[in-house]
């Protein structure tokens, strides 16, 4: 099995993070990844560390489950491994004219990875495409959950609070000419990127909306634009990211979320929740 020691963390997180994790495995299948977690612990399964701030406190190790990359298509339904990358997920629906997941086009994540966040923007979310989910449960049995049973809620799933770990996804897509659902895909990218510091290292938002809210207005209302921890800013193009400027690490970015929230309490009222996730 792969494996990488004292694995540099700017490789595994988009927020590209100074500093290292004691190691970092690459499982083929099924019974490799059984074998990681039996070795090991305190382990943390990623998908493209899209939506992970990654402290110098943690011991433990990664798994990245790049190699569960199946892909089917069958009529609508596509039957995807927790590993796929979003990017190369909506190029290939597009290629078979299935369309619904455009407005993911963009996330820097894995398919798994957005299940588990139960990822959205634009008014979609990814739940409304999600037939059923295969996973590994804790007694290492593969468990089938349907929509249903994943409990997904806003940026929330089962799989924030079990310990399952998706495998495989089938989503119910809809038949469109791939010529829409390519415009459909630029257009999505393009308002990422006038509305967003895409030319930075980050992971997406920052926090949750809190209800009749936006976080980002929230921010940008106590003067936290520009305000930063070391390498790690609240960026003036949209308050609810936090940038990696160069040598940002996850303590910092941790420290920069701790100032954020409680300026935004003392000037809002309002407790702001955390969308991303830290690892200690």
């Amino acid at each position: 099995m792969e494996k990488i020691n004292n694995a540099p963390l700017k490789d595994y997180t988009t927020y590209k993070l100074k500093g290292n994790v004691k190691a970092i495995y690459f499982p083929k299948n099924i019974d490799e990844l059984k074998e990681v977690i039996k070795s090991n612990k305190k382990y943390k399964i990623i998908g493209n560390g899209s939506n992970l701030i990654i402290s110098s406190k943690y011991d433990g190790v990664l798994i990245k489950l790049k190699n569960f990359d199946k892909l089917i298509f069958d009529d609508n339904k596509v039957i995807v491994g927790a590993g796929y990358m979003l990017s190369n997920l909506n190029t290939k629906c597009m290629e078979e004219g299935l369309t619904g997941l455009e407005f993911t086009f963009g996330i820097p994540a894995t398919i798994g990875g957005a299940i588990y966040q139960n990822a959205g923007a634009f008014g979609f979310n990814i739940s409304e495409l999600v037939s059923n989910v295969s996973a590994l449960d804790e007694n290492f049995n593969i468990v089938n959950l349907s929509n249903k049973d994943i409990l997904f809620g806003y940026r929330d799933s089962i799989f924030k609070h079990k310990n399952y770990i998706i495998l495989e996804v089938t989503l119910n897509l809809k038949k469109e000419t791939s010529k829409t659902i390519k415009e459909n895909m630029l257009k999505y990218i393009n308002l990422r990127k006038e509305k967003q510091p895409l030319e930075y290292p980050s992971a997406g938002s920052t926090f949750k909306n809190p209800i009749g809210h936006s976080a980002g207005f929230l921010i940008e209302k106590s003067n936290l634009k520009g305000y930063s921890v070391n390498d790690a800013f609240v960026s003036d193009k949209h308050a609810n990211f936090i940038i990696n400027k160069g040598e940002a690490s996850g303590d910092d970015i941790i420290k920069l979320i701790k100032i954020i929230k409680k300026k935004v309490k003392e000037d809002s009222n309002i407790s702001l929740e955390l969308e991303q996730e830290i690892l200690e």
